[in-house]
């Protein structure tokens, strides 16, 4: 049975707004990462099981941001693994948000797509 964040990546691949990123346009085992058309990357994390975790920088991440998601902020310091070593998301202060449903991380994919 596919996740949440199968069908936002199956669902992403389609959207015209996004585009793969150019170093990982395939995705890995483990991630598929997006750029919109502002160029801003968010990575889908494909390994997080039903924890259905998405990964952002941190300045797009506005507190007032669908609130009741929940959110861990990943600061510059932290290593990152080879799935978020896209030169937007490397040594950059990221968050990991965690949308408990489908239209959760609907809602954050529309967000950042229009950004």
């Amino acid at each position: 049975m596919p996740t949440i964040n199968d069908i936002i990546n199956a669902g992403m691949h389609r959207d015209p707004r996004w585009t793969p990123h150019p170093d990982q346009p395939n995705g890995t085992k483990k991630s598929a990462t997006y750029r919109n058309r502002r160029g801003d990357v968010i990575a889908i994390d494909l390994s997080s099981g039903d924890e259905n975790a998405i990964w952002t920088l941190t300045r797009l991440v506005p507190e007032t941001l669908l609130p009741a998601i929940r959110r861990e902020p990943y600061p510059m310091s932290r290593s990152r693994n080879s799935n978020l070593s896209v030169r937007e998301l490397k040594g950059k202060p990221l968050v990991r948000l965690y949308p408990a449903t489908r239209e959760e991380a609907h809602q954050l994919v529309e967000h950042f797509a229009e950004l």
